[in-house]
């Protein structure tokens, strides 16, 4: 069997073979000094070889590389396609990670075992695949396979592109070794540019944050949610701008940008919601907001937002999966749409739902208009069977602000899903990624620039402060 071909699939197909060498990797033919065979017998020690120039080295960046996120293991289907996934199991790898040196034609163990983090994911296109019953592999301190050959054939190779797992059904360790890797499909230049221009969106988000909560006449149920939603998407792109501008460890940001990120659309989420409360329940049956209204209304929100995001970003990091969002991927595989699961589908709900909650405000006012529900001027707010028209008025133009955004949102979103899940040239992600950046523009266009508001700020401007307006919704927090 040996040097027999078999082609399966993981992910896209992949080659499983048994080889005594693999092509442009560091290859040496050696005497394992410390693994013996019944036809050879190996030097005891590699005093007397040549060490080679390029050792491995543990850094902070190194990692032991898992297939298969945590609490899941390798399900190889032997029918016609052959084919590899991952499944939830109760099986564990267990990977011995070693210290060694390395000289030519021998390998020196330092006797000393280390332990590395868990890096989630298969990086290959194309791949060899080994097992441990069959072939020797190791991982080396620098998190890189050690592949070796147990049968005399006297090679090893080491390898930075691969991941390992268990077998689920029989509890056999595989690496899967690449012939080609994943590329970056996006070069540095362009991500900074994204970068940039998500840095660009930061002040217009900060100043949509601050006008809405520093202005009394703005700050409503509708401009604290708008605040809070400005400030976690500006922090969101904060975060996600240094990682990339100054490489940052992906890892330990990539969970804060996550959290950020997602609470920027639960938040836009409730920002719809308030809107249809509004409407059906406050001006349709003329129930004004109380004081212990508005703020189980603002607890409601924020306990949505911050809980369902952390609770995103903690199976996240049980999962082991990269937290960074998806911007600047393409899904070419299996694991990297895989390492999305937390991100993707729950944004794609959140609007989805979002889109329904907006459709049922549209409604909620065409009733309105069927009922021909009497409006009281200002002058006649103290006429109870009436809705004060000022309310009216308010509400309908935040309702058509949020609907303006919503399209925008749901529109780059459906385009990010399809360069995603189907890739496709990398101009089209480009553009996508560049939209996505300066959504802090478009915030600030829809928000800001409508008469009212503008005209509030003006003013507020022009007497610092002190000017008293209109009295609105949310007195409690003044």
């Amino acid at each position: 069997m040996r040097g027999h071909v078999i082609v399966r699939r993981w992910s896209i197909s992949f080659v499983i073979a048994r080889l005594s060498r693999l092509t442009d990797t560091w290859e040496h033919n050696t005497n394992l000094s410390n693994i013996k065979s019944s036809t050879n017998q190996f030097p005891e020690n590699c005093s007397q070889r040549e060490k080679c120039k390029t050792q491995p080295i543990n850094t902070r960046n190194s990692h032991l590389r898992k297939c298969c996120p945590i609490g899941e293991s390798l399900s190889i289907a032997h029918d016609d396609q052959n084919r590899a996934m991952c499944v939830s199991t109760s099986r564990n790898v267990n990977i011995k990670v070693i210290n060694v040196t390395l000289y030519d034609n021998c390998i020196e163990d330092m006797e000393s075992e280390l332990s590395l983090p868990l890096e989630i994911g298969n990086p290959c296109n194309t791949s060899f695949l080994y097992n441990d019953e069959e072939d020797l592999f190791l991982v080396v301190q620098d998190g890189s396979l050690l592949v070796m050959d147990p049968y005399a054939n006297d090679t090893y190779s080491v390898e930075k592109k691969y991941c390992i797992d268990v077998e689920n059904s029989s509890g056999t360790t595989y690496a899967i070794v690449c012939i080609t890797a994943v590329e970056d499909h996006i070069n540095r230049s362009q991500i900074v540019i994204v970068a940039i221009l998500m840095l660009i969106s930061i002040p217009c988000l900060v100043l949509v944050s601050y006008v809405h909560f520093r202005i009394k006449e703005l700050k409503s149920v509708h401009g604290m949610t708008l605040s809070i939603m400005s400030g976690c998407l500006a922090t969101g792109y904060f975060l996600y701008s240094l990682v990339h501008i100054f490489k940052l460890d992906e890892r330990g940001f990539g969970y804060a940008v996550q959290f950020f990120i997602l609470s920027y659309y639960f938040w836009f989420f409730c920002l719809c919601c308030n809107t249809s409360f509004n409407v059906w329940i406050h001006i349709s049956l003329n129930k004004p907001k109380t004081q212990l209204i508005t703020y189980l209304y603002m607890g409601s929100y924020c306990s949505v937002s911050f809980i369902g995001s952390s609770i995103l970003v903690i199976l996240t990091y049980q999962k082991g999966l990269p937290g960074m969002p998806s911007y600047f991927i393409q899904g070419y595989t299996e694991s990297i749409r895989e390492s999305q699961r937390y991100f993707i589908p729950p944004v794609s709900t959140l609007l989805l739902l979002s889109f329904f909650v907006m459709a049922g405000s549209f409604f909620g006012f065409q009733k309105l208009k069927r009922r021909g529900i009497p409006l009281a001027s200002k002058q006649d707010v103290d006429i109870s069977p009436l809705c004060n028209i000022t309310v009216y008025e308010e509400v309908k133009k935040d309702a058509k602000c949020i609907s303006l955004l919503g399209l925008i949102l749901i529109s780059t979103w459906l385009l990010e899903i399809v360069t995603f899940y189907s890739p496709g040239p990398q101009i089209y992600l480009i553009l996508m990624d560049m939209v996505n950046g300066v959504q802090g523009v478009f915030v600030l266009l829809i928000f800001l620039i409508i008469r009212r508001r503008r005209r509030i700020i003006f003013r507020w401007w022009s007497d610092r402060g002190s000017l008293v307006l209109e009295k609105l919704e949310l007195e409690a927090f003044n």
